[in-house]
């Protein structure tokens, strides 16, 4: 504690260290807190007391809670910077554990899988006209897709032909049962 009045008192120090030990059973990931007493005085008029308090959290996401109250006692300003810290930090947490639950609900889990994210299965329709093995290659060397999908001449059957990685050809065809 930073005191920038003339002293405070053991009681006021106690009383402090109290109530702000009441944030960790919030938080857990409270670091350190700083509270800053000073005392302003004003023309004609009892002084006031500023209290600020700085909470230092674990994280680089959610760094610290803030909050600063006058009042003319520094008990009462000490308990109203307090209860706007605790709302923060409060807060803070909440913030936390919705940011974990939002990332544990789009990335699925190792080994499982959800019919829900998968793509839609996308259909196309073709209309092939009979070729033979040569044109279907020459429009494969064309054509910058990998494969190639045509209808036999001699078989009548619908066939894939697709360039390997050394560079052949290959053609699948369908064999009926």
């Amino acid at each position: 504690m930073h005191d920038r009045t003339d002293g405070l008192s053991n009681q006021l120090v106690s009383y402090a260290q109290s109530r702000l030990s009441r944030l960790s059973r919030h938080f857990d990931r409270i670091v350190d807190v700083e509270v800053d007493f000073e005392r302003e005085s004003r023309r004609g008029s009892n002084p006031d007391c500023s209290v600020w308090i700085t909470v230092h959290t674990h994280g680089r996401r959610h760094p610290l809670a803030h909050a600063s109250e006058k009042a003319a006692d520094p008990r009462a300003a000490l308990d109203l910077a307090l209860d706007k810290v605790d709302r923060q930090v409060v807060k803070l947490k909440e913030k936390i554990k919705l940011e974990r639950k939002r990332a544990a609900m789009t990335t699925p889990e190792d080994g499982e899988s959800d019919d829900a994210e998968l793509p839609e299965l996308e259909r196309i329709r073709l209309k092939l006209q009979p070729e033979s093995l040569a044109e279907a290659e020459a429009a494969l060397e064309s054509s910058r897709h990998p494969c190639y999908v045509f209808l036999d001449e001699t078989s009548g059957m619908v066939n894939v032909c697709f360039r390997r990685p050394d560079g052949g050809l290959t053609v699948i065809e369908p064999v009926v049962k």
